[in-house]
């Protein structure tokens, strides 16, 4: 019996859940796992960053793999195989294995969200697909909120390994799930991956949207990753360390309804304002003073605002280039990734001396810039497209 077009779309949701999970799982197991080596939290933190870049420079990689073999195989094995480095992680018994298991896991649970991204451009019709990927979003930032409350358990009543194991049981289980998904109808390029690449490249708007991109992982995923942290480090347990940073997945779930209904009403270049100008008020309450109340507004703040811009830069992705979709997603979510992986190395330095109120006011500056100058391009590339329709290979949609 075939899968209904909405049994489809739950399993693919779950997949970007997982991909959150494996992802945010880590923060809340940094301090303990400084401690369990014996290596400054600035080293430790070299787990996300890792993982973060490792997810981010592969993406091209999936991008092309999908569109040679097959979206839907892509996700496949990248979660059976994601499922093993998390076994290793989990009984890794030393700082350097883990810090190998964890960058090979970013490297193939890299696979899965953007590989949906293109599945959902490849059947959901222009008029209804950010609805379908506010909703994938959704789903990916309830992993986040899950995984940083179970991440903070585990490392406060069982042990940070147990969070591991968690993950590999749920891919296992999610990639048996996936067996009755069909592929979805693609028709080949007569050009090579690195033509399609080399071409994404000489386009202005294509690059306009993988700067953006950068820019936003570097405030929302390099801040998000020391919420936890920071409040770990003034002796706050993991446990409600870990339940502080799950306000941000809570926080973009619960904005769901009100994105969905925003995008028929609040044009686009607004939708980037108001994330950014959300993003940037809970960072502010961060950077003025890291208490558990701050850092759940922080996590809140980051959560909202990732809600109304992040679907907004995605349904953007899918636009610019129509002709190479694949490609171009695949070069954003890239550049998402990171650039949090960047802000999180560059701020390791400044997490290691316990300055995590500079940490946030920087995010909060660059959110700020967010806030205006990425509004600004989104308005003038909504209107070069309404003026040659052809400019963004479809028709835009949430204008």
């Amino acid at each position: 019996m075939q899968l209904s077009s909405e049994a489809i779309q739950w399993r693919l949701r779950a997949t970007t859940f997982l991909s959150s999970f494996d992802r945010f799982a880590i923060p809340p197991l940094l301090v303990p796992i400084s401690h369990a080596f014996g290596v400054p939290l600035g080293t430790a933190a070299l787990v996300a960053s890792a993982y973060f870049i490792a997810y981010g420079v592969s993406q091209p990689f999936w991008g092309a793999l999908s569109d040679r073999v097959g979206r839907v195989k892509v996700i496949r094995f990248a979660i059976v195989a994601g499922a093993v480095c998390c076994i290793v992680a989990a009984v890794a018994p030393s700082f350097t294995v883990l810090l190998v298991s964890r960058t090979i896991s970013g490297l193939l649970f890299a696979a899965i969200v953007p590989t949906v991204v293109t599945y959902i451009g490849d059947t959901v019709d222009v008029e209804h697909r950010q609805h379908a990927l506010t909703l994938t979003i959704a789903s990916a930032s309830a992993g986040i909120a899950v995984a940083t409350i179970v991440g903070g358990l585990c490392a406060q009543l069982i042990s940070w390994r147990a969070a591991f194991l968690a993950t590999s049981i749920l891919a296992f289980v999610l990639s048996l799930a996936l067996t009755r998904i069909p592929e979805p109808e693609r028709v080949p390029s007569p050009h090579t991956y690195l033509r399609l690449a080399i071409n994404a490249i000489k386009k202005g708007w294509v690059v306009v949207v993988l700067v953006i991109g950068f820019i936003e992982g570097a405030v929302i995923l390099g801040s998000l990753t020391f919420v936890s942290a920071s409040l770990q480090k003034q002796g706050v347990g993991a446990a409600v360390a870990g339940a502080a940073a799950a306000g941000f997945g809570i926080a973009n779930v619960c904005c769901v309804p009100v994105v969905t209904r925003a995008i028929k009403r609040i044009a686009s270049p607004l939708m980037i304002t108001i994330g950014s100008f959300l993003a940037a008020a809970g960072l502010l309450l961060a950077a003025a003073d890291t208490l558990v109340a701050t850092a759940i507004l922080a996590a809140i703040g980051l959560g909202a605002g990732f809600g109304f811009l992040h679907p907004t830069m995605q349904l953007w992705a899918t636009q610019v280039n129509a002709q190479a979709r694949a490609v171009t997603v695949s070069f954003f979510a890239g550049s998402v990734f990171v650039g949090g992986a960047v802000a999180s190395a560059g701020a390791a330095p400044l997490a290691n001396g316990g300055h995590f109120s500079a940490i946030f006011f920087v995010a909060a500056v660059l959110a700020v810039l967010l806030a205006t100058v990425a509004a600004w391009l989104r308005a003038r590339y909504v209107r070069a497209v309404q003026g040659d329709p052809a400019a963004g290979g479809a028709p835009a949609v949430s204008l």
